[in-house]
């Protein structure tokens, strides 16, 4: 398979890792891999750097996916392809048959004479789903501190009340980052009103499906988070790993509704957000759009 060729399906791989809003140092490693794998010389390289500086819009992302299946047009350079692909997966764990199945499906599609809009999704599904999967790690510090910290309080409350929560832990662990971040907006004046409490809890409640005893029991573990000396980078890190750039956005919102529940959004509560999103990877100019919507929101009640 000729250099241009392999070049056009690395810039594929590269529009598929920056699809959470960033390029982790794991989904990079992967990349780099690949790079030698296809054994490509400086010049070639330096054509991708602009493909890893910054995500590319959706038209040259459809572009992209186009020339890539009109471009392997032997069965030779198909087999390579997904060869490399099989390696991949199975140098970063064994392969399981879920994808296994993936893999397969995809020599499918290289096999297929025509290629549907619909398909670009599948393509970069099907990426997502093999070689990055894992390229985001866990925090093992943040991971230790909440099992022996968060986790040991809930079980603690628990036992106290009488209330069991339905959620799993995975769920817990990720409930007490984005209940956190939440909190902290609320407590960056010093005052966490009845009206930050209640927008608090909706956000809590429609993002978690809880409702009741449950919720009323989760939101004051929350509640104490946000009041303690968290590591903030820390927490936006695992954020960032646990989300894609949508859920980020929409978190966003939730950051904005707790701010102006009171009917007024501080400035200090605007830069404690904008200082969240700038971790997040979310644009200054999304930021301000988003500012704009919750300040509407305020006079309109």
């Amino acid at each position: 398979m000729s250099k241009f060729k392999k070049m056009t399906f690395l810039k594929v791989l590269t529009t598929v890792a920056w699809a959470d809003g960033e390029v982790s140092q794991s989904e990079l490693n992967i990349l780099k891999s690949f790079y030698r794998k296809f054994d490509l010389d400086k010049h070639e390289l330096d054509e991708l750097k602009p493909y890893l500086h910054a995500p590319v819009s959706k038209k040259e992302k459809d572009l992209l996916y186009r020339q890539m299946i009109a471009e392997l047009s032997t069965p030779a350079e198909k087999k390579e392809i997904v060869g490399a692909l099989e390696n991949m997966v199975q140098a970063h764990k064994r392969m399981k048959g879920e994808e296994k199945q993936l893999v397969d499906q995809f020599s499918e599609w290289l096999e297929k004479s025509s290629f549907t809009k619909r398909s670009f999704g599948r393509i970069r599904n099907f990426f997502q789903k093999t070689i990055f999967e894992h390229a985001r790690d866990p925090n093992p510090d943040m991971e230790k501190y909440f099992k022996r910290r968060v986790l040991k309080k809930i079980e603690l409350k628990s036992t106290h009340s009488g209330i069991v929560s339905k959620l799993p832990e995975d769920k817990l662990y990720f409930l007490c980052m984005v209940g956190t971040l939440m909190a902290s907006i609320a407590h960056v004046d010093n005052e966490f009103d009845p009206a930050e409490k209640k927008a608090l809890k909706k956000c809590l409640a429609e993002q978690f499906s809880l409702k009741g005893k449950e919720l009323t029991f989760l939101f004051e573990v929350v509640e104490e988070q946000g009041k303690s000396d968290f590591d903030f980078h820390e927490v936006v890190t695992e954020i960032n790993r646990l989300t894609s750039y949508n859920d980020r956005l929409h978190l966003m919102e939730c950051l904005f509704a707790v701010a102006a529940a009171d009917g007024n959004i501080a400035h200090d509560e605007a830069e404690e957000i904008r200082r969240i999103t700038k971790a997040m990877r979310i644009s200054h100019g999304v930021f301000i759009e988003a500012k704009v919507r919750a300040g509407k929101s305020i006079k309109k009640k």
